[in-house]
């Protein structure tokens, strides 16, 4: 393996450092123009602080493994290590620090794809990084809004992490409902909500947007319906959110079953009936609901005929997975 030039190392570690971990940007460029933006600036402590952090991306390369790529000449670090709290500092302190808007997406696509390790999933907390990604929101631009919202959605796969980013659970349910009806933003807004609904705890939070995934189930292209269904199967694991589900209101035009729908839409339809049918077997005996016309209850179970009409119209499927959930609802 040949030697490495000692000038030409900063630029080699940290273009390493960012491939060897999936990420697509040169930690050196971004800092490198992060600095160009405070020179602009004439600051002079903005300068020093700059440097220092510049110094540092530089000191990560003492203590790393090196992998040279004699094609292209560059030093890598070893992907299977993990980032070190080091390395995750850095950028956290670059995020936090500059405005500049491809800085901070660059920044947060390598954090998201950082946060696909565990360990790094733990780091980023200890460090205090949720908030700051978090706070990554609130940016005007709607471009880094969805890159934190990805890179929120790997972080939150960690339960503790869900636990430090429940009092953001609202900000981003309003966010997901005012974006625009099938853009990024809502779409990012909706996986983030997807692994924060696969346990109960922060359930409740989430009951008075029912109507609203349910309303997607209509207007959504199918990525959105079928994230918004995930959601909904998610809460309908919580015997406790039965009657909320039931008595929220569908859109007019709610199908349940459509000739158009794809086998992954289908299926997770017929396991969202099916559970909230055995939700209902279950509190069968305790309180009785009177149920609105227009209500989920009363477009599933109200008009047996009508519904098993449409359940009928899917014995056509040679599916096993489709019939198993189809005998699931039937019986």
């Amino acid at each position: 393996m040949g030697a490495v030039v000692r000038d030409k190392w900063p630029l080699r570690f940290a273009m390493g450092l960012l491939a060897g971990f999936g990420g697509l940007y040169a930690l050196y460029s971004l800092a490198k123009r992060w600095q160009q933006q405070q020179e602009d600036r004439d600051v002079g402590c903005c300068q020093s602080k700059t440097q220092n952090l510049l110094r540092r991306a530089i000191d990560l390369g003492a203590n790393s493994q090196e992998i040279e790529d004699c094609h292209q000449g560059h030093v890598l670090v070893n992907p299977h290590d993990g980032l070190e709290q080091q390395h995750l500092q850095v950028i956290l302190d670059l995020l936090r620090q500059t405005s500049d808007t491809s800085i901070r997406e660059d920044v947060l696509v390598t954090i998201g794809n950082s946060a696909a390790f565990t360990v790094n999933q733990d780091l980023i907390r200890n460090l205090g990084g949720l908030n700051v990604i978090a706070n990554c929101l609130l940016d005007e631009v709607t471009s880094v809004k969805v890159k934190a919202m990805n890179a929120l959605t790997n972080l939150s796969l960690n339960v503790a992490n869900q636990e430090e980013l429940k009092t953001w659970i609202p900000q981003i349910l309003k966010m997901q409902e005012a974006a625009t009806l099938n853009s990024e933003l809502q779409v990012a807004g909706l996986r983030m909500l997807t692994n924060i609904s696969v346990v109960s705890t922060h359930h409740h939070l989430m009951i008075n947007y029912i109507p609203h995934f349910l309303k997607l189930l209509v207007e959504g292209t199918e990525n959105v319906k079928v994230q918004a269904l995930k959601i909904l199967v998610n809460l309908s694991t919580d015997l406790e959110l039965t009657h909320d589900l039931l008595c929220a209101q569908v859109p007019p035009l709610f199908l349940l079953f459509d000739n158009t729908i794809s086998k992954e839409f289908l299926i997770r339809m017929l396991v969202f009936i099916a559970i909230l049918k055995e939700n209902m077997n279950l509190l069968n005996n305790t309180v009785q609901y009177e149920y609105k016309v227009e209500s989920l209850h009363s477009v599933i179970f109200g008009n047996s005929t009508h519904f098993f009409q449409k359940i009928a119209s899917l014995m056509l499927y040679q599916d096993p997975e489709v019939r198993q959930h189809m005998a699931r609802i039937i019986v």
